[in-house]
């Protein structure tokens, strides 16, 4: 029973232990809770005005410049085809591949051509034969020695034959395949010993000469284009040079989802431009009136870029604001500013805050 006691008196002092640790925790929260009250936030809007600073000052002004949109597009050939096979066959002889210069006319590839070479034979044999029946009939009917549906019927008998040996020969022919202009092989498709039928691609070409940009242009935006004008265009792969192009094609239809349409602008042989790469033609719109300050205005700090403007107080404060294109020795502001407002002219003297002490620019 002793033992039993002690253990209720010490779980009684235990618990008067924890209630007193709680209390005192309450307290120490509750007087760090006043304490932080009572000290003031600095509000980030309000700078606090600092010694004055001499400065050039300007305004931003307004100006015109033309109205420009950028379309992108894909430079494509102007001359481009893919060489299929006209029959069903062997490759006997592949004498390009990838990257070869071929000339007009120039033999690429041999399918196997004794089977039809044989047909052919036959062919020519039998329309010979008919040819001179024909002849006989013809001498014949002028001796009144046969009938005149006798010279009809060797008439036709001919021309049947001579049109089967007209399809041995096309047959024959198509066992050639030669390059259509002048150009570049760009891709292979088949093999030495491998069976061509009828329709199967073998070989894909194009004139490296004569690129063109292939660029979907929003209806909005056709007015400013007609064929046979010249328009910039610039390919970001060739770096900051103006090409200059020729509108040659503007599709009658557009597409009735996207309300845009197909404009094909041909480029003068350039080195260095290839089909595939991306580029943007500027379709120009007239002018308008836009927002520009000096580019030593701007100042950037990571992914944004401000303006220390100087308010009616002569206090120096920095504005984000929006770019646009470079004009000039200037730069287009989207947003951010009004006409006439001024603005340090070197953002690189400008503090936050400060007491501008104005030299007008």
């Amino acid at each position: 029973m002793r033992v039993v006691g002690m253990d209720i008196v010490t779980r009684e002092g235990e618990n008067l232990f924890m209630h007193r640790l709680v209390l005192a925790v309450m307290i120490v929260a509750s007087m760090t809770a006043c304490n932080s009250r009572e000290e003031p936030v600095q509000p980030t809007g309000t700078p606090v005005p600092t010694a004055s600073i001499q400065a050039a000052v300007t305004e931003v002004q307004t100006v015109q410049v033309p109205l420009r949109v950028e379309v992108t597009g894909q430079i494509t050939a102007v001359a481009q085809a893919t060489l299929s096979s006209q029959i069903q066959s062997t490759v006997d002889k592949l004498l390009v591949r990838e990257g070869t210069a071929v000339k007009k006319g120039q033999t690429l590839v041999v399918l196997d051509s004794r089977d039809l070479r044989e047909e052919l034979a036959r062919a020519q044999a039998e329309a010979e034969n008919a040819r001179g029946h024909l002849d006989r009939m013809k001498q014949l009917y002028g001796e009144d020695a046969v009938s005149k549906q006798e010279k009809e019927n060797a008439d036709r008998t001919f021309k049947v034959a001579e049109a089967s040996r007209r399809a041995a020969l096309t047959k024959v022919s198509y066992t050639v395949v030669t390059a259509p202009f002048d150009g570049v092989i760009t891709e292979k498709k088949i093999e030495v010993g491998e069976i061509a039928s009828p329709g199967q691609p073998l070989l894909k070409m194009e004139d490296p000469q004569r690129l063109r940009l292939e660029a979907t242009v929003a209806e909005g935006d056709l007015q400013a284009l007609s064929r046979g004008a010249t328009i910039p265009v610039m390919i970001d792969a060739l770096g900051p040079k103006t090409l200059s192009g020729i509108v040659a094609q503007i599709l009658p239809t557009g597409d009735p989802a996207t309300h845009t349409f197909l404009v094909k602008v041909e480029l003068a042989p350039t080195p260095g431009l290839k089909t595939g790469m991306f580029g943007r033609m500027l379709v120009d719109k007239g002018t308008g009136q836009t927002l520009v300050v000096p580019r030593s205005a701007v100042i950037e700090r990571g992914e944004l870029t401000g303006l220390y403007i100087v308010g009616p107080d002569s206090l120096a404060r920095l504005r984000w604001i929006k770019l646009g294109r470079t004009v000039g020795e200037s730069i287009e502001i989207l947003s951010g500013v009004t006409a006439g407002e001024r603005l340090l002219a070197d953002a690189n003297t400008g503090i936050e805050g400060a007491r501008i002490d104005a030299a007008t620019r």
